[in-house]
């Protein structure tokens, strides 16, 4: 069902934009207030499931320590409360700088030499907010959305069974998240709904894409799922941004496979009206 929606919200959306396309840049909000919040509401680790309660926890940690630590996974949500992003007028490439790029959620996975139980799936809650600046507008209705993370310890073995760049190299895979996630929302200045689009891509830290056949298997996932790995007794941090724009943004490949929805991608198939 929410794939028809986001489907149908699409195609309007591209419709809108054709029907919209000489008045767009004057009548859409030209800049937005955001905030964002993260945490894990739910964890598994060995065979004990875990729930916290909202907003959820800021870390995950398991195992006994080797030497160096017990293995985290740490949600650091963005230090500026109220920041502000402009909006792009127009599609194609995502503009990946100031004042077009907002910053979202970024996950650090503390990967250290463990042994006993270890995490095998987690639960992501991400609570965003936007607020029109320009022209000002009413903060928009919080959406909450859930993510579920697979995560897959594997052992430290010289010949693993997937491509490694250690021994080995841990794997999460992100379920869930669409491209081009879009909202409308009405200014009330006359000219109705306007249909905007949201993307959260990687801007630092791991590569996030597609793994291989045997990197998702090994994580108990079928082929091409969409995660990334960390070496073995690293630090690996992955920081999001997002964009807001008129039209559906389009990258090259293989960013488009590194497109995932943490943080916004509950604003898909939402409409919103000015009161």
């Amino acid at each position: 069902m929410f794939r028809n929606l986001y489907q149908n919200s699409l195609a309007a959306g591209v419709l809108g934009s054709l029907a919209l396309c000489a008045g767009s840049a004057q009548a859409a909000v030209l800049s937005w207030q955001y905030d964002i919040f993260s945490g894990f509401t739910q964890s598994t680790i060995g065979s004990t499931t875990t729930h916290y309660p909202d907003p959820g926890v800021a870390s995950l940690s398991w195992g006994s320590s080797t030497g160096s630590g017990q293995s985290a996974l740490v949600v650091n949500n963005p230090s500026i409360v109220g920041a502000s992003v402009d909006t792009y007028i127009g599609g194609g490439t995502p503009p990946a700088a100031l004042p077009y790029l907002g910053f979202s959620t970024s996950l650090t996975h503390h990967n250290h030499p463990i042994t006993g139980s270890s995490l095998t799936s987690a639960t992501l809650r991400a609570e965003v907010s936007l607020t029109p600046t320009a022209p000002a507008g009413p903060t928009l209705p919080t959406q909450i959305t859930a993510f579920d993370i697979a995560f897959a310890e594997t052992p430290n073995v010289n010949n693993c069974s997937f491509p490694s760049s250690s021994q080995c190299d841990d794997i999460f895979v992100l379920l869930g998240g669409l491209l081009n996630q879009s909202f409308q929302y009405d200014a009330g200045d006359g000219d109705g709904l306007l249909t905007y689009f949201v993307n959260i891509f990687p801007i630092t830290g791991g590569v996030l894409g597609t793994l291989s056949d045997a990197s998702c298997a090994a994580a108990g996932q079928g082929p091409g799922c969409i995660g990334f790995q960390t070496r073995e007794n690293q630090s690996t941090t992955l920081a999001f941004g997002f964009t807001i724009s008129t039209e559906p943004l389009s990258v090259p490949e293989p960013g488009v496979l590194a497109l995932l929805g943490i943080g916004l991608a509950g604003l898909g198939a939402m409409r919103w009206r000015r009161i």
